[in-house]
């Protein structure tokens, strides 16, 4: 891949697509493209890939508007990963039987056989004898490979989430231990500082009835949050204030060089933007 295609971040949620494409020039990034498109309700639902025959119609319509080579990055939906909390084994344990432990301990919690997820691991920042999992399910992630190539889209990463926002904070300029919320749809997506271990919930609006009940809600969740700085950075796919006590950003601070027309509500593209600016896997 040369050094300067296009990368484009692609961001598909329940009810919408995003997209940013930027280009690494001397004095940062350029951005080349952005792009949103309403999906219908039928498409997907809980995260989950349903009727895609749209969806690739969709895609490939936009496919036109890209050059051929590009680095493409999507983001797996928050809702599909799973995170759970194990006991760390003893630190004499040495690869590859610590990571063989791990699984196993993990098959006891995950709801799943471990043999159909694809799984990481990280010591838990508030708690040394504790390790978090996290997990996504493999034939999802073909599902999503597969919808993808039929539109011509062949993604080099594929992301969580949460790591998509941290990365579009960072690049931004957010302090590292900021905690991040973005609004989504139907919920509250939260991720830890970027500046700490990875970390990242999931608030429903029943959870969250009123905006400015955010930080007691995140107090509940997040139990490292005596270790932020306080502030909580908030970005939206709505043309909303941010809730008492949050400060809103916007992606496109990371962004050197653009050129009109832009949208009208960039905080909306924080998760395209992350991956678009995300570093390549070595």
């Amino acid at each position: 891949m040369r050094h300067f295609a296009w990368q484009v971040g692609l961001d598909i949620q329940n009810g919408y697509a995003r997209a940013i494409a930027v280009q690494r020039r001397r004095n940062g990034w350029q951005l080349r493209h952005w792009w949103q498109q309403p999906l219908p309700q039928e498409v997907m639902r809980q995260g989950i890939l349903h009727e895609t025959e749209q969806l690739i119609a969709i895609l490939s319509r936009w496919r036109i508007c890209l050059p051929v080579t590009i680095s493409l990055r999507i983001c797996l939906p928050a809702q599909r990963i799973i995170q759970v909390r194990l006991p760390a084994p003893d630190n004499r344990l040495r690869e590859p039987h610590r990571s063989a432990f791990i699984r196993t301990s993990a098959a006891k919690q995950l709801p799943l056989a471990v043999e159909s997820l694809v799984m990481d691991y990280r010591a838990d920042f508030c708690d040394s004898q504790q390790l978090i999992v996290t997990a996504a399910r493999q034939e999802e992630l073909t599902h999503w490979q597969h919808c993808l190539a039929q539109a011509g889209l062949f993604p080099q990463i594929i992301e969580l989430t949460p790591c998509a926002l941290q990365s579009g904070a960072c690049a931004a300029g957010i302090p590292a231990d900021s905690l991040l919320v973005h609004r989504l749809s139907k919920e509250w997506l939260w991720a830890s500082p970027h500046g700490l271990p990875f970390q990242f919930g999931l608030l429903d609006d029943d959870e969250v009835p009123n905006p400015d009940d955010l930080p007691e809600a995140l107090a509940k969740q997040y139990r490292a949050g005596k270790l932020c700085d306080g502030n909580v950075y908030y970005s939206s796919i709505f043309d909303d204030p941010p809730p008492k006590g949050a400060l809103a950003w916007s992606p496109f601070v990371a962004f050197a060089q653009m050129s009109p027309p832009l949208p009208l509500q960039t905080s909306a593209f924080a998760l395209a933007a992350g991956l678009a600016v995300r570093p390549a896997d070595q």
